[in-house]
């Protein structure tokens, strides 16, 4: 333990960016005490390790590195969890409170029990469950240096707590904590719904009006739409692999509605074409490789077709695209799909061998469309 107490004083001095000098100023002690902590030659007393912990705004427990060996706790979060999920919230607010006397400092218990808090506080409508929601996932942040959990951190703990306040009304407090916190955007969409909303519940002390809005609505639909992309494509190259290229193209066509859903002007040019393009042409070689032969020329004349309009017209801005606005002319579209959308299709008939077929249709389509004979 002593040697977890040297690395936990050490990385916490540092996060907190102080100086060994400056440490022991603020406690009262030789800068040779702070050395001789930090290398485990010595370790401070109780009263200098509840002052490192006070400090340090963390618990005594994570300061020297106690954890509860049995495997009770994770047994208790587990089962709190479980009634949560259940909706049973009553008994599962009553495990958490017993659970939360035995194991005050048991990042795991006070953390699944704040989630159940907030759950059953917005559920329910409870504002008692809310208000400690908030209070336990405070207490989490002086707890987290004791978290394993990569998909938890101070960012979405402040997220919780101010989605707890936009819930309660309290919008300043909310959004002034979803700012402080919103890491590469993580936070526009609830930023966007509260400065959106029908009306702020305490007044306009934010001193901010409705167009306040729409930076946060922008960066939250940018993210949706490239979240979008990224998952249905997982989904079509994870189908692809399997073989189950039924699924595939459902996960492509999917994506490509989506996208052709945002479009405001149908034979206007858009980005959304270059996206599309090598979307309809993986579809034509799914079909090929379903024995759906009938779909394959159709999906590449759509290919065909949206790749020139395109390429006849690229842009990397948001133009033609439904919910953009505000300032578009500093909003810029960026891909890995080569330099033109001609090219991100004939990367994806040629991808792994590609199959002649595909090339012999595409060229004769291209052929067909160049002369006007399209039907």
């Amino acid at each position: 333990m002593d040697r977890k107490i040297a690395d936990n004083i050490k990385r916490l001095r540092k996060a907190g960016l102080l100086t060994q000098e400056q440490l022991a100023e603020a406690l009262g002690v030789t800068v040779g005490a702070v050395y001789k902590w930090e290398n485990g030659r010595s370790v401070p007393e109780l009263g200098m390790l509840m002052r490192l912990s006070d400090l340090f705004q963390v618990s005594l427990d994570a300061l020297v590195g106690y954890q509860v060996q049995s495997g009770g706790v994770v047994a208790v979060a587990e089962r709190i969890h479980a009634l949560q999920q259940d909706k049973k919230y009553d008994e599962a607010a009553a495990e958490a409170e017993k659970a939360l006397l035995r194991y005050p400092n048991d990042f795991r218990i006070v953390y699944r029990a704040g989630e159940l808090y907030a759950v059953a506080g917005i559920e329910l409508k409870r504002e008692k469950h809310l208000y400690r929601c908030i209070e336990l996932m405070e207490r989490s942040v002086q707890l987290l240096s004791q978290n394993t959990d990569p998909s938890i951190c101070e960012a979405s703990l402040q997220a919780q707590i101010a989605q707890c306040y936009l819930v309660l009304g309290k919008t300043q407090k909310g959004v002034e904590l979803l700012k402080r916190y919103n890491v590469r955007g993580v936070n526009d969409p609830l930023i966007a719904i509260a400065l959106a909303g029908d009306e702020l519940t305490d007044g306009n002390v934010l001193g901010l009006g409705l167009e306040d809005a729409v930076p946060f609505m922008m960066g939250a639909f940018g993210s949706l739409l490239t979240n979008a992309i990224r998952t249905l494509l997982a989904y079509a190259n994870y189908y692809g692999r399997k073989k189950e290229y039924a699924n595939a193209c459902d996960a492509l066509l999917l994506l490509t509605g989506l996208l052709e859903g945002i479009r405001m002007d149908q034979d206007a040019p858009c980005y959304v074409d270059k996206v599309n393009a090598p979307c309809y042409a993986a579809c034509a070689k799914f079909f090929l490789l379903l024995g759906e032969e009938d779909k394959v020329e159709p999906y590449l004349r759509r290919a065909y077709r949206s790749a020139v309009r395109f390429d006849n017209a690229p842009t990397i801005k948001l133009e033609n695209v439904k919910f953009c606005i505000g300032d578009l002319q500093s909003a810029t579209t960026y891909d890995d799909l080569g330099e033109s959308a001609v090219v991100a299709v004939m990367d994806q008939l040629t991808r792994e061998g590609g199959d002649n077929r595909l090339l012999r249709i595409w060229e004769r389509i291209a052929d067909e469309e160049a002369l006007g004979g399209a039907t």
